[in-house]
């Protein structure tokens, strides 16, 4: 996986804003995760077929962090989401 690969929400997992707070929840598992403002970002960005290099861009644009720095982490952060199966890489 890297810049170029694509990514995919899985459609099983809700998104919710509960109290003010993002969470994703694998009801199958019983597994919540929380997220915190840059992890809402990239899920909210993330659609059918998205470029992780795109994501990268948009949290650069969104939060004002240099694109070395938001590539490793949304590739850190995809791919934990990926493990736990929550998005495929498509």
């Amino acid at each position: 996986m890297d810049k170029n690969s694509y990514v995919s929400k899985n459609k099983k997992i809700p998104y919710r804003i509960i109290e003010g707070e993002a969470v994703l929840v694998d009801v199958d598992r019983g597994e919540v995760i929380h997220l915190n403002s840059v992890g809402a970002g990239i899920w909210d960005f993330i659609g059918e077929k998205t470029k992780i290099g795109d994501i990268a861009n948009h949290i650069c644009e969104k939060f004002d962090i240099e694109n070395d720095a938001a590539a490793i982490d949304v590739l850190e952060f995809v791919s934990s989401l990926n493990e736990k199966g929550f998005v495929k890489i498509v």
